[in-house]
């Protein structure tokens, strides 16, 4: 088996200025080899966080504003009266109508009273009561015009800025303020549409946002049934606890998803890969030689790819003089290949390589 030793520059002196070292064709090549490691089958994409629920206050009739009953950026409870509108005229009405209310009740306890002696009709005692009916009904109508004239708030949430000032002037639709739930977010993002069998509820999703140096955590709860022809995506939401007040809602999202994991999975540099019509092919450092094997492949990361068969951990494969090796040529390993190592052409390389010695 080759072992890993020694500095690139080191092997680069012994193989000579043309990679020749002993005997002219030799070739130099860099190596990488056959790592055994946990592999995370994983998208990332990116998304958006959502109040977990999100409404925009609006007057539903007009009115003048004459209360505002909550502070800019503060909690709220269901139910809270937050703004009032002007109910002078209403009251009046309604004082209006409960008082011939009282009164046609008055008069239909007096015709039932002489209804029950005989000494009136039964279609006088209807229609005296029915007019009673009528006045109620006037004033449930009232009470409920009173109460459109207030705005409540329709869950308990953080409420925002006041787009209003009391005695401001409200049409019908006029924007108040807008109540949101923060307590809890969404978390919304797209996947491909070929990982649609893949994504489960209750898988758990880990997301970065700017400005927080550490991840967080979300749970999918539902994804959309149906892919968007233009995108070829699905969307997916997932759950965010945010007790703390830590996220905020609108922004911006990394999302990392793990889709699935396995344990011993055999990894090579996708340098490696000789992808033909029908086959895949590596070169493995075997002897001072370079033996082309077939392999099968899996999941493929950004740098590297799963091999499922035709290698073994400890293997050394070639990462560079695939265009130029031949099946069973002398190769001599300049230095291991390293996917993190991007430096300009030409520019010195100062940092640690390995080469192969055997």
């Amino acid at each position: 088996m080759p072992r890993l030793t020694g500095d690139g520059e080191d092997a680069q002196a012994e193989a000579g200025p043309g990679g020749g070292g002993p005997g002219g064709d030799t070739l130099a090549v860099t190596v990488a080899p056959v790592s055994q490691e946990l592999l995370e089958d994983k998208v990332t994409t990116t998304g958006t966080l959502l109040p977990w629920e999100a409404v925009d206050l609006r007057a539903e009739v007009a009115g003048r504003v004459t209360g505002l009953r909550f502070s800019e950026g503060s909690a709220v409870r269901e139910g809270q009266t937050l703004v009032t509108l002007d109910t002078q005229v209403l009251q009046a009405q309604i004082e209006g109508a409960r008082t011939r209310r009282d009164l046609a009740r008055v008069q239909a306890q007096r015709r039932r009273e002489l209804f029950e002696i005989g000494g009136l009709s039964r279609q006088a005692l209807d229609q005296a009561e029915s007019e009673s009916r009528v006045l109620d009904a006037e004033l449930a109508q009232l009470a409920a015009e009173v109460r459109r004239r207030q705005i409540l708030a329709p869950f308990s949430g953080q409420i925002g800025l006041r787009e209003v000032s009391e005695g401001a002037y409200l049409s019908p639709g006029d924007r108040v303020a807008t109540l949101r739930v923060t307590s809890q977010l969404r978390l919304e993002f797209t996947v491909p549409e070929r990982y649609l069998g893949q994504i489960r509820t209750g898988e758990p999703v880990q997301f970065r946002v700017p400005g927080q140096p550490d991840p967080f955590v979300a749970t999918i709860y539902a994804t959309e049934p149906a892919v968007d022809p233009a995108t070829r995506a699905f969307t997916v939401r997932a759950r965010a606890r945010n007790p703390g007040g830590a996220l905020q809602p609108g922004a911006f999202a990394e999302v990392e998803l793990v889709l699935d994991e396995v344990e011993g999975a055999l990894l090579i540099p996708t340098a490696s890969l000789i992808t033909g019509a029908d086959s895949t092919t590596v070169f493995v450092l075997q002897d001072g030689t370079a033996v082309p094997r077939a392999v099968e492949t899996g999941v493929r990361t950004a740098d590297r790819i799963q091999i499922t068969r035709g290698l073994s951990a400890g293997d050394v494969v070639l990462t560079s003089g695939l265009d130029e090796v031949r099946p069973g040529q002398a190769v001599r390993a300049g230095g291991a290949f390293d996917p993190t190592r991007v430096r300009p052409e030409g520019a010195p390389d100062r940092g640690r390589e390995y080469q192969v010695s055997e």
